[in-house]
C-alpha cells in the first residue's frame, strides 16, 4: 500500500487538505455551523496526526512535509471563509489578523528563499500557537470576545521569530526542530 493509505496520520492530515476547499464552500453558502464543526475536525485531526504518528512509530519524510501542507491549507482557507462569513469582525479585528496571517506566512517565505523548501519545524511555541489560536479563534468568531484572539495573535509573533532564528541558523533544512535553542545544536 502507498504512503498515505497505509498511514493512519497521512490520512488525517489528507483530511485537513481535501477539507480546505469544503471550508470554502460552505463559507460561501454561509453554512457557518457546518463551517466551525468542519475547522474544529480540522484542528482535532491536526492534533491527532503527530500524535499517533509517533505512538505507531509511522513518523515519515512523507508525513511531515504532508502535515505541512494540510496546516498551511486549513490555516488559508479559515480566514478567506471567516471574512465572508464574518466581515464585521474581520475588519474590526484587521490588525490581529493581518499579524496572524504575516505570521504564519513568513517563517516559510525566510526559510523557501534559503533552503528553496519549506522545513515543517513543528516548534514547541508554533505548537502552542495552534492552541491559543484554537481556542482564541472560535471565541472571537461564536461569542465575539477578542481577547485570546488577540492574545494568540501576539503569541504568534513569539513562533514566527523562533522560526526564522532556526532558518537563519541553519545552513540546511531540517525537520522537527522544537526550538532556535535546538537549533544552536544542529548548527
Amino acid at each position: 500500500m502507498n504512503q498515505l493509505g497505509s498511514n493512519l496520520p497521512n490520512l488525517l492530515s489528507s483530511f485537513r487538505v481535501i477539507s480546505s476547499p469544503v471550508l470554502l464552500v460552505l463559507a460561501w453558502n454561509g453554512a457557518t455551523a457546518s463551517f466551525l464543526v468542519l475547522f474544529g475536525f480540522g484542528l482535532f485531526s491536526d492534533v491527532l496526526d503527530g500524535v499517533i504518528a509517533r505512538r505507531l512509530g509511522q513518523e515519515t519524510e512523507f508525513g511531515a512535509r504532508l502535515d505541512q501542507w494540510a496546516d498551511f491549507a486549513i490555516w488559508v482557507a479559515f480566514p478567506i471563509g471567516a471574512w465572508w462569513l464574518w466581515p464585521d469582525i474581520v475588519v474590526r479585528e484587521a490588525p490581529y489578523v493581518i499579524l496572524a496571517l504575516v505570521c504564519l506566512l513568513l517563517p516559510s517565505a525566510v526559510a523557501f528563499a534559503k533552503y528553496r523548501e519549506v522545513p515543517g519545524y513543528h516548534t514547541w511555541s508554533a505548537k502552542l500557537s495552534a492552541v491559543l489560536m484554537g481556542i482564541g479563534v472560535p471565541l472571537l468568531l461564536i461569542f465575539d470576545v477578542s481577547g485570546p484572539f488577540r492574545a494568540a495573535s501576539l503569541f504568534l509573533l513569539v513562533a514566527a521569530v523562533d522560526e526564522v532564528v532556526i532558518t537563519l541558523l541553519l545552513a540546511e533544512c531540517h525537520h522537527d526542530v522544537s526550538s532556535a535553542f535546538h537549533a544552536l545544536r544542529l548548527s
